[in-house]
């Protein structure tokens, strides 16, 4: 149930530049699902939605966070930085605002050659049906 990540106009910061929402997620493991990056930030307010992406570099794999503001990515940010995803692996998550918000899938005229594997995974009521806790 993978749907594209909503291309939606973020709040302009003071500069007249567009707020940056979008958290970068580093040190997963490299059989990450969306649905564990879901789990992971849920329960922060003003989660939208996600993407995974892979590197290029071996299996290495990070992802993309979207909030609904630079101040709901940032307490979801101070809350796992550093945070032990996988006790087996001993990595740690390593969380930074991204450079720039999170765009939706480029066509697909643009994609060619591109090694990148993408994996979107959106927060919203199609999620209510998978997840009983989730409240909508």
């Amino acid at each position: 149930m993978a749907e594209e990540v909503a291309n939606v106009s973020a709040p302009v910061g003071a500069g007249g530049e567009e707020e940056v929402r979008t958290l970068f997620i580093s040190g997963l493991p490299n059989d990450i699902k969306e649905r564990e990056i879901y789990n992971l930030f849920r329960t922060y307010p003003g989660y939208e939605a996600c993407q995974l992406k892979y590197t290029g570099r071996g299996y290495q794999i990070v992802a993309f966070a979207v909030f609904s503001s630079q101040a709901a990515a940032l307490a979801a940010k101070t809350g796992l930085n550093g945070h032990k995803f996988d006790p087996d692996l001993g990595a740690s998550l390593h969380i930074e605002l991204a450079k720039s918000n999170s765009r939706g899938k480029r066509p697909h005229s643009d994609d060619r050659g591109s090694n990148v594997l993408e994996k979107k995974f959106k927060s919203s009521s199609a999620m209510a049906g998978i997840y009983s806790d989730t409240v909508l």
